[in-house]
């Protein structure tokens, strides 16, 4: 046969299907028995418990630390000398009669913390105060940084 001339094809013949009517009562108990339905409700029932728990939790925690009763933030430090910090914190009380602890830490050159004072927050009459602390260091700082603040019990 030449290149140019088509070959013929033989024809594709489907072979009958067979057609299967419903199952017997046999055949769907073996089937079943082979088979069984996974039991999937305690998982899914356990799922939803952890879910709605989970979402409680993230909810309380949220709200609860979203509103601190005593915070704060560092305004300024001042180096005073090779033993000495001064920090200035902004401290902010929703309810100025709360008391208050803040922990302000300060680190030398290479970040090793060289002091640390929980600074002692007396209740006030405004909500917004500005309290001054001298940091003592076992060497020169280079910064100062607010690590905590919470209500004193």
């Amino acid at each position: 046969m030449s290149s140019h001339e088509s070959e013929t094809v033989p024809a594709v013949t489907a072979e009958p299907v067979a057609v299967r009517g419903p199952r017997t009562p046999e055949e769907h108990a073996r089937i079943a028995a082979r088979y069984p339905r996974p039991r999937r409700w305690p998982l899914v029932s356990l799922g939803i418990v952890l879910a709605l728990a989970l979402g409680w939790w993230t909810l309380w925690t949220a709200i609860w630390h979203a509103n601190p009763a005593v915070s704060a933030q560092v305004l300024s430090f001042s180096v005073v000398s090779d033993s000495e910090v001064t920090v200035v914190l902004h401290v902010d009380r929703p309810d100025p009669s709360v008391a208050g602890v803040c922990t302000v830490i300060s680190q030398s050159e290479n970040y090793q913390q060289v002091g640390e004072l929980d600074a002692a927050i007396p209740p006030g009459t405004e909500r917004l105060t500005d309290v001054t602390v001298t940091i003592r260091t076992i060497a020169r700082a280079t910064s100062a940084s607010l690590q905590s603040c919470h209500a004193r019990a």
